[in-house]
């Protein structure tokens, strides 16, 4: 009988915004999932739509031995601090092997408080300890920032295809497939060597493509269907894009194109790679950088409609899914002003302002400073008198799609009523992404007029079928899309936006790794950065 294969298994995901100064804490992974061990994440994590999810179910289909040492994700924030991080690390690194082969997760835009690449550090650590015949795959988020080291470690990545990230459990399924044929690969005996050869070019830019939308369908669509064909060609392993994520002051911030081949294929990665990366490049023009101010929007939601259904207003600005504090009363503030009714606005960081409506109790009307407490000088607090309609404890399943079968926990909410609109008022800053935190508090997210969230895309995976127009709106914050008003200072600034784009260079101040040997035929060129030598 053959014995089954032994797999590691991990998920670290965590999307840093080195703006936000509040460091995050292992506490926080609670308003997702923190686990340790592999029952712990088959009781919370089995027959999710998660990366953990996804490789529990192909693991039982291919008859591993799965040993999942931590499955850990939390809402992007701030940079992870040092101790935090070392147990989450220690956690994949002390897992006792030997294993055949190891199946991760990871965000790729994490920082924490003593390293601006911890992926790539705790990838190049895995190597270092299983050595270079043991595969290792990862999926990445589509946001990732792709560091050399992450490329130069790993044997394949995954990065998600849709934004609203709703395919976490597919990339997981291929990343698994491609586990499967390195595993084979490896059985048969390649001495030392890699068992892939990839290729990594980050094309001179902060985004690309709409931000990698594809629902409603943008650029992202075409560039991945492009990528979709390249994958499929004799002895690769994989194609894939990321978008980058700009809230992140680390020097590989931006949009990128991972392809990897077979070390044993004649394949060339280099062609394909050069390809996508010139189809993001080219993406600029169809990259939105400018939206509707908190002003503008009233003006949108004062406007006339026979479509009853809501329409939704989301202040991507200070939205927590990009590491935004997530208590900015800005939009808030302006739909009070404007006189919105049947309106709700979901959710409002303010830890603070839950505990006074709790001590104050249900029907009761209290004065509170809403929010504005960790940038006051771009989002002052909201003085308002508001009634305490419902108390809840935070906790609730996602239906789905981008979290679906996921509990999460905002930590004790309140819902109040400021005029026309019912606030929901969270401990923790989480984007909005599944219409069941409303239905929580006892809010039918159809039944009303208009709709405040902090969130940009995500939502319209939930909101989208219910809504009559989603309109992004940029009130300030740390997650603007004013890019050229970030104060980078890790980032050149010749970039695109941040410099006007001269569109007869291309790509020539491309980055480019390439992690076959140098020769002759390889020169220098491909393991440097282009830009600046």
């Amino acid at each position: 009988m053959t014995k089954a294969r032994r797999i590691l298994v991990g998920a670290i995901l965590h999307e840093t915004n080195t703006f936000n100064q509040v460091p995050t804490r292992l506490a926080d992974f609670a308003g997702r999932y923190l686990l340790f061990g592999t029952e712990a994440a088959h009781r919370q994590l089995a027959g999710t739509g998660t990366e953990i999810g996804g490789y529990l179910q192909a693991g039982a289909t291919l008859g591993w031995n799965m040993a999942v040492a931590v499955a850990a994700a939390c809402g992007p924030s701030g940079p992870l601090t040092a101790g935090d991080w070392a147990v989450l690390k220690a956690a994949l690194l002390n897992a006792e092997g030997p294993f055949d082969g190891i199946a991760l997760a990871l965000h790729g835009a994490m920082v924490t408080e003593d390293s601006l690449d911890p992926e790539g550090e705790l990838l190049m650590a895995l190597r270092a300890r299983h050595g270079s015949q043991v595969p290792i795959v990862a999926t990445l988020d589509m946001h990732a920032n792709i560091s050399d080291a992450m490329v130069e470690a790993a044997d394949a990545f995954f990065p998600y295809r849709t934004y609203p990230h709703v395919d976490h459990a597919e990339c997981a399924a291929d990343a698994a497939a491609a586990l499967t044929l390195l595993m084979d690969q490896a059985k048969r005996g390649m001495g030392n060597t890699r068992l892939t050869r990839s290729v990594l070019v980050r094309p001179p830019m902060l985004d690309a493509a709409d931000h990698g939308r594809t629902s409603p369908p943008g650029p992202m669509n075409r560039l991945l269907a492009q990528t979709s064909e390249i994958s499929g060609r004799p002895g690769l392993v994989s194609a894939g894009l990321t978008i980058g994520f700009p809230w992140a002051d680390v020097p590989e911030a931006g949009p990128a194109v991972v392809v990897t081949v077979m070390a044993s294929s004649p394949a060339d990665p280099l062609a394909p790679a050069m390809e996508l990366a010139e189809g993001l490049w080219e993406s600029r023009d169809r990259t939105q950088l400018d939206f509707p101010d908190a002003a503008e929007a009233m003006a949108i939601a004062a406007g006339t409609s026979s479509d009853t259904r809501p329409l939704v207003l989301a202040d991507f600005g200070d939205n927590p899914a990009a590491g935004a504090y997530g208590d900015s009363p800005n939009l808030l503030r302006a739909m009070i002003d404007a006189g919105l009714e049947n309106a709700a606005f979901a959710s409002l960081a303010d830890p603070r302002s839950v505990q006074r409506a709790r001590e104050a109790g249900e029907d009761a009307m209290i004065d509170l400073a809403l929010g504005g407490t960790l940038a006051p000088d771009i989002a002052p607090p909201l003085h308002a008198t508001v009634k305490v309609l419902r108390l809840h404890d935070g906790r609730f399943e996602c239906e789905g799609p981008v979290l679906r079968g996921l509990k999460v926990d905002m930590g004790p909410m309140a819902l109040v009523q400021i005029a026309g609109i019912r606030v929901v008022i969270a401990s923790r800053a989480l984007a909005v992404t599944d219409l069941n935190l409303l239905r929580a508090v006892g809010i039918e997210p159809s039944s009303l007029s208009t709709i405040g969230l902090k969130s940009r895309n995500h939502l319209r995976a939930a909101f989208g079928p219910i809504a009559r127009d989603i309109v992004l709106v940029d009130t300030g914050g740390i997650a603007t899309m004013r890019l050229s008003q970030i104060p980078y200072r890790r980032i050149d600034r010749s970039i695109w936006p941040l410099s006007p784009a001269d569109p007869s260079r291309k790509l020539e101040n491309a980055h480019v790794f390439d992690t076959a040997p140098r020769s002759e035929e390889r020169p220098l060129a491909l393991h440097r950065h282009a830009q600046g030598g």
